[in-house]
C-alpha cells in the first residue's frame, strides 16, 4: 500500500501518468483490508479534486458487496461541495430507502432541497431524520439550521427562529 501512496503522489504531481494509476489500482481489488478506492477518493477530496473523489468513491461503493456508509457519506459530502444538489437529492433518497434509521443521508435530502428551493420536502426529510439523531451536537446543529431554512422558505418564521435559537443553544452547549 505503501507504494500506491507514493504513485499516487507521483502521478498527481505528474498527470501524464494518471491513466496508470486506476491500473494500479486494480491490483488491489481483492484486497479486503484496504479500501483502496475509497482512500485515493479520500486523498483527491482533501485536494479539493472533487471530479476524481467523487470518480473514486463511486468504484469504492460498486465493488463493495455491502455498501458504506461511511462512502457513501463521503460522496454526498464531495456533492454538496459542487453544488450538485440534483445528484444529492436523488442519491441521499436512495439511501434513506437503504439505510432508513442513518439521520445524515436525511440531512443530505434536506439540505439539498432546500438549495433547489424546494422547502416542503427539505422540512419533511429533515423532521423524519432529526428522530435518528443520537449524541452527535453537530449534526444535531445542522439539522436545526436547515430545519430554520427551511421554514423560512415556507414562510413560517415562529419556527424558522425556534430552529435557529435551538442551533444557537446547541453551539454554546458544544463550546
Amino acid at each position: 500500500h505503501r507504494i500506491l501512496n507514493e504513485f499516487l503522489i507521483f502521478s498527481d504531481k505528474n498527470p501524464q501518468y494518471s491513466p496508470d494509476l486506476d491500473k494500479a489500482i486494480s491490483y488491489f481489488d481483492n484486497d479486503k483490508t484496504v479500501d483502496v478506492n475509497k482512500e485515493i477518493g479520500k486523498y483527491f477530496h482533501a485536494k479539493k479534486q472533487l471530479e476524481k473523489a467523487i470518480k473514486y468513491y463511486e468504484k469504492s461503493i460498486n465493488s463493495r458487496s455491502e455498501e458504506s456508509v461511511d462512502t457513501n457519506l463521503l460522496l454526498l459530502q464531495a456533492f454538496t461541495e459542487m453544488k450538485q444538489f440534483d445528484v444529492v437529492t436523488k442519491k441521499a433518497l436512495q439511501l434513506v430507502e437503504t439505510f432508513p434509521t442513518q439521520p445524515q443521508f436525511y440531512y443530505y435530502a434536506g439540505l439539498a432541497n432546500n438549495q433547489l428551493q424546494q422547502f416542503k420536502k427539505a422540512k419533511d426529510l429533515l423532521e423524519m431524520g432529526i428522530d435518528y439523531v443520537v449524541e452527535n451536537k453537530e449534526l444535531e446543529i445542522n439539522f436545526n439550521i436547515q430545519l430554520g431554512e427551511a421554514y423560512s422558505g415556507l414562510g413560517d418564521f415562529k419556527k424558522k427562529e425556534l430552529f435557529f435559537s435551538k442551533a444557537n443553544q446547541l453551539l454554546k452547549e458544544k463550546k
